[in-house]
């Protein structure tokens, strides 16, 4: 899961930070500083704010990482849509920098890692996209300290590279635009790196609110079971049948269990044809929480789009549940809906704001802070005000404007 996530020059963010990263972790580790100081980003994260503040950059920035990472960042660059790296950046001469601080299990040997991965992307002279730096960092406790053990460190594709065993070499990436993490994070001689990888692989952007969702045929869905939904969800019918035939009965207690949360569903026998062509978004959801193999994190642009209002208690329930079933696993939603965050913690919600009157070379400023961080929503939360009446009574805005700290 995400603790942590720092991004510089980079869509509308000039310098933003969300969340913990791994100097923060140390240093409270060791006592430098007060936990209550840093807020790490938890299971469940719901990011709040006005129209473009910045929420639905924000997930698009994660997923350009993503793609940078599995293919390579020029493909990135123009990958979903996006229009070019040059287009991407505020200062047009500087690099894009990213953080991410990880808490991660080894999926085979149980061992947890805090971790974390820092890439830079340069602009060529033509305006394409270089990776001009590439870091990996894990904390590491000896003597009742915190330390950090570089993994990798290299600079214009050069540098140096640890593996699992501990024994360091030179290395060099002949390809400007690959990533060394992609390269390295399929081999598991290197442990650290194969599991921020396989990490990062398992993330997973939730389209099922976008237009298109039952053009089965002209997604080019493959026929046959498949193990996972896909992004928009097209693929129901494939998920469903690859369940029925790998383990039937965890199957009908799945499909029973879900249809007892949809009204429309509580007296119908079986799945008609019918739904699996045009299925139920609220049923796509909770299949997707319910995956026996859960992706790592899950981010979602407005859940609560279209459902009813009971049907939103519904899916937040369920997202709380995936939670604690999953607890290296985390869910990060954007919404304008109180509903939703009503149980949620100060802690679980975070606040977009953005503001307009900067400098035009400058772009526009954006802030991203917890509400958490807030004393009078704290205090307000601990005599058992709900999170969605706090934000209803408007203690979590801020009217479009802030004080921006150089």
């Amino acid at each position: 899961m995400i603790l942590g996530f720092e991004i510089t020059n980079f869509d509308v963010f000039d310098y933003d930070k969300f969340g913990m990263l791994i100097d923060d972790s140390a240093s409270i580790a060791n006592g430098d500083r007060h936990k209550e100081e840093v807020i790490r980003l938890r299971n469940l994260n719901a990011l709040i704010g006005r129209n473009n503040t910045g929420k639905t950059c924000f997930l698009k920035a994660l997923s350009f990482v993503k793609r940078c990472i599995m293919y390579d960042v020029a493909s990135a660059a123009t990958m979903d849509q996006r229009p070019g790296f040059s287009n991407l950046i505020i200062r047009k001469d500087q690099e894009a920098n990213f953080k991410l601080f990880f808490r991660i299990r080894e999926r085979r040997s149980k061992e947890e890692y805090y971790i974390q991965y820092e890439l830079s992307i340069a602009p060529s002279r033509f305006g394409s996209p270089i990776v001009s730096r590439e870091k990996i960092v894990r904390s590491v406790k000896q003597d009742g300290k915190i330390h950090m053990q570089t993994v990798l460190d290299l600079d214009n594709g050069s540098g140096s590279i640890t593996d699992s065993e501990g024994n360091t070499r030179q290395t060099s990436i002949p390809n400007e635009h690959m990533t060394a993490l992609g390269a390295y994070g399929k081999i598991g001689e290197y442990r650290e790196m194969s599991c921020i990888y396989n990490e990062i692989n398992r993330w997973f952007f939730c389209q099922f609110s976008s237009k298109g969702i039952n053009s089965y045929y002209s997604d080019g869905n493959a026929p046959g079971g498949h193990k996972h939904l896909s992004s928009t969800g097209s693929n129901i019918s494939n998920v469903l049948s690859y369940m029925k035939e790998t383990n039937e009965d965890e199957y009908n207690r799945t499909v029973k269990e879900i249809k007892a949360k949809i009204p429309s569903m509580r007296t119908k026998k079986n799945l008609s044809r019918e739904f699996e062509e045009s299925p139920d978004k609220l049923f796509l959801y909770l299949l997707l929480l319910r995956d026996p193999d859960p992706h790592s994190t899950i981010f979602i642009e407005t859940p609560d789009k279209d459902l009813y209002h009971d049907m939103v208690d519904v899916l937040a329930d369920e997202m709380r549940e995936f939670t604690l079933r999953n607890p290296y696993s985390q869910v990060i939603f954007s919404t304008h809906n109180p509903y939703i965050i009503e149980s949620m913690s100060p802690r679980e919600v975070w606040v977009f704001e953005r503001c307009f009157e900067s400098d035009e070379e400058d772009g526009d400023r954006v802030r991203i802070r917890c509400a958490g961080s807030d004393p009078v929503v704290d205090a307000l939360f601990r005599q058992g005000v709900g999170m969605g009446a706090i934000w209803y009574g408007g203690h979590l805005d801020n009217n479009g404007g802030f004080e921006y700290e150089e």
